[in-house]
């Protein structure tokens, strides 16, 4: 292995918030770094390929660098952009979806600013920490960047401060009843995550234990007690994954003490919360992502709407007033029972769910849509759905992103019929490299 110091200076940021660099024919990647600043940097080279990259020395500041006000980061991997001051992270995240829209869709549209989130610390409504032990000893907290190593978190600025105490007398409980942290090289031990839900209308929260078995000794009693201790717990499920993967919860929810769902509330509806439903993370940017995507589709009382990949129907359900009629369509089994329950919950009438796949809906459904609004997973939409919104040919296509990669490319595949009239990027999770996207088309 070869190492070498090097005096380098930041050119760029790329998508994922490290500093830009190129010297000696070589491009390298610097999380920490800032546009403008340089450092002496230490790298190391193993059959020819860089095999680690420490700074060394920071030899100048940038004006945008601020000092993080988290004692776990840089090292906990769930922020990337503490060190960035909150003004330039939107600016950030403005360019960074320009500059990927271009790359991937060839298309040169100027890019509104980016919506703030305020605030920008103890927002998330749902946190999921796994359980491990550390020097002997059973703790709570998230992985070190780009590994399985847990760094104990007291206290997450990004979680809200109901989530904060959960975390705290959870962390207390387990180690009162002795519950044994699951070893993923080991398999040894059975408790993997903890993921609590909180609402921020109601203030009430759900817990969901995530166990390799459903042999726990004791769970009632616990469940018990965590909810006489923190009165704003309406729940506790249990949650059976005994697979050796990275995906954190399995198929299979036990109650096991108070309600499964739990209320929040958009735009005076109200949405019913469970383990496995998807709920935006951040409750105080909702109705400023939804709000916008509704007031750019300018929708007509005549309108028939699809709402894809809809979930538990949160963004159709909002809109469901001001058109003649909505079609949620989506995967996912609990999702779409909770979708048809908070229509209920809401005294909706002209709003309908699918339990299908999207794109095998689009290929078989004779339904003509005035405008269809998808807001797929991070991996995007496909080839043989976008065909079927060409082939549709709604008045306008809104599209909600998390992943602004993804959309350039499947924007690219409607440029044949649409033209784009706005995109326009929301800070759903501040302090990270992620933005949230809605991308309005209308028909040529």
């Amino acid at each position: 292995m070869s190492k070498r110091r090097l005096q380098v200076k930041i050119t760029g940021l790329d998508d994922f918030g490290r500093g830009i660099c190129k010297t000696d024919g070589q491009t390298y990647f610097i999380p920490g770094l800032l546009v403008g600043e340089e450092a002496i940097v230490e790298t190391s080279f193993k059959f020819g390929k860089l095999n680690d990259l420490k700074v060394m020395e920071r030899l100048n500041s940038s004006p945008d660098r601020t000092v993080s006000i988290c004692p776990y980061y840089p090292q906990c991997g769930g922020c990337q952009l503490l060190h960035l001051r909150y003004e330039s992270q939107l600016e950030y995240k403005r360019q960074k979806v320009q500059n990927l829209l271009h790359k991937f869709s060839g298309l040169d549209i100027k890019v509104e600013e980016t919506i703030s989130s305020n605030p920008h610390f103890e927002f998330r409504n749902k946190v999921q920490k796994p359980v491990r032990k550390v020097n002997g000893k059973l703790e709570l907290g998230f992985y070190k960047t780009d590994s399985h190593e847990l760094i104990p978190v007291k206290k997450c600025l990004m979680e809200t401060p109901l989530s904060q105490k959960i975390s705290r007398e959870i962390h207390k409980l387990l180690v009162k009843y002795r519950y044994e942290p699951y070893d993923e090289d080991k398999g040894t031990g059975y408790i993997r995550h903890i993921l609590i839900k909180t609402s921020r209308h109601y203030n009430e929260a759900l817990v969901t234990i995530v166990s390799t078995t459903d042999k726990i000794k004791g769970r009632l009693q616990f469940a018990k007690e965590l909810i006489g201790n923190v009165k704003e717990i309406k729940g506790v499920v249990l949650n059976i994954n005994p697979r050796h993967t990275n995906v954190i919860l399995g198929e299979k929810n036990i109650p096991i003490y108070g309600y499964t769902h739990i209320k929040d509330r958009i735009f005076d509806n109200d949405f019913l919360i469970s383990t496995k439903s998807f709920y935006q993370t951040n409750p105080y940017q909702i109705e400023n992502l939804y709000g916008t995507a509704i007031k750019k589709a300018q929708l007509k009382a005549t309108d028939v709407v699809l709402d894809a990949y809809c979930g538990t129907g949160t963004i159709g359900i909002s809109l469901a007033k001001n058109v003649k009629q909505v079609v949620g369509v989506e995967l996912e089994k609990d999702a779409v029972k909770d979708a048809i329950k908070n229509a209920k919950l809401n005294n909706l009438n002209n709003i309908c769910f699918i339990n299908q796949d999207c794109t095998e809906y689009m290929l078989k459904s004779q339904k003509r849509f005035d405008v269809i609004i998808m807001d797929p997973p991070r991996k995007g939409s496909t080839n043989e759905f976008l065909e079927a919104v060409n082939q549709i040919n709604p008045r306008t296509v809104v599209y909600i992103s998390c992943e602004p990669s993804t959309l350039a490319r499947d924007l690219k595949h409607l440029l044949k019929r649409y033209r784009v009239i706005s995109v326009t990027p929301v800070d759903m999770f501040p302090n990270t490299f992620s933005v949230e996207t809605i991308a309005v088309l209308k028909r040529k």
